[in-house]
């Protein structure tokens, strides 16, 4: 492995965030006497909101009124934030190792900026990311690997020189299918097989990354700051 930058994925990796929209999605949908399942919620996890919306349509069929659950739904969202989103355990740490190892580092969400921008409100850490690929950029969201792809060539490398760390299939598929390492550290979902064949690692949690670069990445660095195995 010849790693020179490390890929974060956002909502269920850096913050602790999967489960409450989960809670939200559901919430907002049973407030017009429907049923949105955990079996196929698992669909929506690592996919654009305008497409888990298009899901969410076809499932529920013309009884749904989609106005009425994004109003319900960001209604509930808003209320959420007041309290503050966490970050996952580890993140901080391993964040500030990577800097000082002069790890690139980029953010790769498919949320959209304004969120990503609340969610990080309060710290420094989004303008120290290298690049930040949120669905503003991206035509076709995860698992198709644009996001990915888009942000190695905006960091000047290849796939192949990158590390990407997920919490969902969808998003493992699109840095798999990228070119891109990818360690898989699963949140509300365990790898499907075929992720689980393909993925360079599964954790347990961010707490892990670091022992897991260390027996797999130089400690000495080039002029140019690169870490080869």
């Amino acid at each position: 492995m010849d790693i020179k930058a490390i890929l974060f994925d956002m909502d269920g990796l850096i913050f602790d965030t999967e489960g409450l929209y989960k809670k939200i999605w559901q919430g907002a949908v049973s407030e017009q006497g429907l049923t949105l399942s955990d079996q196929f919620y698992q669909y929506f996890i690592g996919v654009q909101d305008a497409q888990c919306e298009q899901l969410l349509q076809e499932n529920l069929g013309k009884q749904f009124d989609m106005q009425r659950f994004r109003k319900k739904r960001d209604q509930m969202l808003a209320a959420a934030r007041k309290n503050g989103i966490v970050y996952k355990g580890g993140f901080k740490e391993l964040f500030s190792g990577l800097k000082k190892r002069a790890f690139r580092c980029a953010l790769v969400t498919s949320s959209a900026l304004p969120q990503a921008e609340h969610y990080f409100a309060g710290s420094d850490y989004l303008t120290m990311f290298d690049a930040v690929i949120t669905s503003e950029k991206v035509e076709k969201g995860k698992p198709a690997p644009d996001c990915y792809l888009i942000a190695c060539e905006e960091l000047g490398i290849a796939p192949e020189e990158s590390l990407v760390l997920e919490d969902s299939n969808n998003g493992m598929r699109a840095a798999l299918d990228a070119g891109c390492y990818a360690l898989m550290i699963p949140d509300l979902l365990l790898p499907d097989a075929d992720v689980a064949q393909r993925a360079t690692a599964v954790l347990d949690s961010l707490a892990e990354v670091e022992f897991f670069l260390k027996q797999t990445v130089s400690e000495t660095a080039s002029e140019s700051s690169v870490y080869t195995a």
